[in-house]
């Protein structure tokens, strides 16, 4: 019998297909399986609570006010047909008709965000807020199978074979121009065009939510200039220009001088950003970080099963949860690099008799972390241990809003180490927000 819950369920659906299951698995990897959802579905269609719902897109990943929604369509490409003929029959399955679902599950969520569900009897409701649309950002993506060795061929001359942008083509103007991306919708709304290549160099590059939202967006600002046609020879070139570009900390594509009538990304930019060092060193400083993703979806997993606890005292719902572990992944891989490095200084420091605490400031200006470790004596009962280490971790974070005001956001992470335990085991995460002037005023009597 299943014991689990709708949610876990869900988080444990791969896809219908091949192409889906493992756009689902790349997609959980970078944005985590508290966040994506395979196959979502409306209750568009069903009458009086009778009949299946319709499925929105292929996969949807909603975290906080960012929406991003996934089609994937794994059509073949006929590399024995002409090429006027095989490139808009591909490009009309693959591109045209994923942009229109893309498109259509927009509209239908921007109007009814509530109305989407985990299954497709719709029975449960897909467990996070979907922001009104005045205040969520809407990313559509479209993913691609089957061109890569047809472009291969089309190109020539040792092309990647990854599908070029081209800003200057709209809607049916694709048909004429093989291999080339522009604004698949005739309203130039924006859909990102990924081949299998381009995902996986994607995805790993940009493996958190605020690394990968922040490209979509450059890119959508970027290319979507008027009078400015810009043309790439692939997605993975923007991407390394993006990469090796940095203003105020930053990564951001190249500027754009006045009076330029148009920008050209040639091939050869990602071949050279893929072998330098910097990339070398990129990836060896990050390794360490994903100790703070594997934290994440361990603490995700109870409020998947319903068992997060709250604070004594406390009535927290799955939204407020699920906002404390958003939080955690609210932040790009670089702070984590750094959020890792400063969480394991404080399991390093939990010794039995010994109490540690630590305040860190990642990259976010209005946002401090409080690392604790409490160790249990002998003496007393656990639930005494329980309420002293709570009372000591609200006492920490009060303290760090009090001395660094400019941190509206205090998340404490509290660790155990009983001296009857050889094993360590984090437990207990809590989100105070300090512009609630009322729990201020609950912990320390005045305003």
């Amino acid at each position: 019998m299943n014991s689990k819950t709708p949610w876990e369920n869900a988080a444990e659906s791969d896809g219908t297909t091949d192409s889906e299951r493992y756009l689902t698995r790349l997609a959980r990897k970078a944005f985590l399986s508290l966040w994506s959802y395979s196959n979502p579905y409306t209750d568009k269609g069903r009458s009086e609570g009778k009949g299946d719902g319709k499925e929105l897109c292929d996969l949807m990943v909603v975290f906080g006010n960012n929406v991003l929604l996934f089609s994937d369509k794994h059509c073949s490409f006929s590399l024995s047909q002409d090429i006027k003929i095989a490139w808009p029959r591909w490009y009309k399955q693959a591109v045209e008709k994923s942009a229109e679902q893309l498109s259509g599950a927009e509209r239908f969520l921007k109007k009814y965000p509530t109305r989407i569900f985990l299954d497709k009897s719709c029975k449960y409701r897909v467990p996070v807020t979907i922001l009104n649309p005045n205040v969520a950002r809407y990313f559509l993506i479209a993913v691609t199978r089957n061109s890569h060795d047809a472009a291969k061929r089309f190109w020539g001359g040792g092309s990647s074979g990854s599908l070029m942008l081209d800003t200057s083509i709209e809607g049916d103007a694709h048909y004429e121009i093989p291999f080339r991306i522009g604004f698949p919708l005739q309203n130039q709304r924006f859909v990102h065009v990924f081949d299998e290549m381009i995902l996986d160099v994607l995805l790993e590059k940009l493996d958190t939510v605020p690394d990968i939202v922040a490209y979509l967006a450059c890119k959508e600002a970027y290319l979507g200039r008027k009078n400015v046609p810009v043309r790439a020879a692939g997605e993975e070139q923007l991407l390394a220009n993006y990469m090796l570009t940095m203003k105020d900390g930053k990564h951001i594509l190249p500027d754009i001088a006045d009076r330029t009538t148009g920008v050209t990304f040639l091939e050869g930019g990602w071949e050279s950003y893929s072998a330098s060092p910097q990339r070398s060193a990129k990836k060896a400083a990050d390794a360490p970080s994903y100790m703070w993703d594997r934290f994440i979806d361990y603490q995700s997993s109870f409020i998947r099963a319903g068992t997060a606890t709250s604070l004594p005292g406390w009535n927290s719902t799955i939204s407020d949860h699920e906002q404390v572990v958003r939080a955690l992944a609210d932040e790009t891989r670089q702070s984590r690099r750094m959020l890792a490095e400063s969480f394991r200084h404080a399991l390093s420091q939990s010794v039995p008799g010994r109490m540690f605490a630590r305040i860190f400031f990642g990259d976010r200006s209005d946002r401090a972390y409080v690392f604790l470790t409490a160790p249990k004596l002998d003496e007393g009962t656990y639930e005494q241990y329980r309420d002293m280490r709570h009372d000591v971790l609200l006492a920490y974070c009060l303290k760090a809003k009090l001395n660094f005001r400019r941190s509206s956001r205090l998340l404490g992470l509290l660790q155990n180490h009983c001296q009857s335990r050889f094993r360590r085991r984090i437990f207990c995460m809590f989100h105070l927000a300090m512009k609630n002037l009322m729990l201020r005023k609950r912990l320390c009597g005045r305003t």
